[in-house]
């Protein structure tokens, strides 16, 4: 589904209409989205509210629900950035094409098993930051310009690292 499409969806369901009404001030701030067997139907937008919390909707073929408001997980004095949908020019699957292509060019050997994306508005702009769990207990993450369609940035770290820190 295309990114403008889905926001249309959400906006035409009576649940997001009676949640905007009472929180007029919250803003768009990504689009989520998990490629695997059990979410492949799913998607969740987030909104940033003005006390420091994030709340979602869950949208799938033919329902919604909300999330109620969560702790949003960002490092202090971190500005969280509101998306800008109009400045989208590429969409989630020619994004997740790019990075696929570089995945096979760039690191043949780390064969994904779990694709995540999110689009979100970082301090390097507006990009869809895609995350790839390789066979090999890896993560894959490019960051794919969602005006350009560029990978403006990548990192292969291993899943073992992470758990250390």
């Amino acid at each position: 589904m295309k990114i403008k499409e889905l926001v249309k969806k959400l906006e035409g369901f009576q649940e997001y209409k009676g949640w905007k009404k009472e929180n007029y001030a919250s803003s768009l701030v990504h689009i989520f989205k998990m490629f695997d067997e059990a979410n492949k139907d799913e998607w969740q937008i987030g909104f940033y509210n003005s006390d420091d919390t994030i709340t979602t909707f869950i949208i799938g073929n033919e329902c919604i629900r909300m999330i109620p408001k969560a702790e949003i997980f960002k490092e202090p004095n971190t500005k969280i950035q509101k998306l800008d949908i109009d400045g989208v020019k590429i969409e989630l699957d020619d994004a997740l094409g790019k990075a696929r292509k570089f995945q096979e060019k760039e690191y043949p050997n780390e064969k994904p098993i779990k694709e995540i994306v999110i689009l979100q508005n970082l301090d390097i702009g507006q990009l869809y930051n895609i995350t790839l769990v390789t066979r090999a207990f890896n993560t894959l993450n490019m960051k794919v310009d969602a005006k350009t369609g560029k990978i403006v940035k990548h990192q292969l770290v291993s899943l073992m690292d992470l758990e250390a820190k």
